[in-house]
């Protein structure tokens, strides 16, 4: 069986890159957010009656407060570079995404980096 975990290293290479560092709490969030999105994809299209309150009963905290992390990862990430930001995950806004979205674009960059991957070895 593959390891479900194999993008993890991946992963925390972007979010350093896009500037979203361990120092923010959202940084935590967004890694348990893509634990929980690659069992189960579905839960992005409820990102807040879902994904939230799981990751704020994994963290002792509230959903909101999960959210907000996220969102000031994200506003952080965004305000000090928006091209960078759109380099990394390959694709073009206008605006900045809202932390459903940006987990949605996160999951898909992963997902579609580990098939090609796969294709190529």
């Amino acid at each position: 069986m593959e390891d479900k975990f194999s993008y993890e290293h991946e992963l925390k290479k972007i979010l350093i890159h896009m500037g979203i560092t361990p120092n923010y709490k959202g940084y935590e969030y967004i890694l348990f957010a893509m634990k929980l999105i690659f069992e189960k994809p579905l839960c992005l299209q409820a990102v807040t009656k879902e994904l939230y309150p799981e990751i704020a009963k994994e963290c002792l905290t509230d959903w909101r407060a999960v959210e907000h992390g996220i969102r000031i990862a994200i506003v952080r990430s965004w305000d000090e570079d928006p091209q960078r930001f759109q380099d990394i995950l390959t694709v073009k806004m206008k605006y900045r995404p809202s932390s459903g979205k940006f987990l949605a674009f996160l999951y898909s960059y992963l997902v579609l980096t580990k098939r090609g991957e796969t294709n190529e070895g």
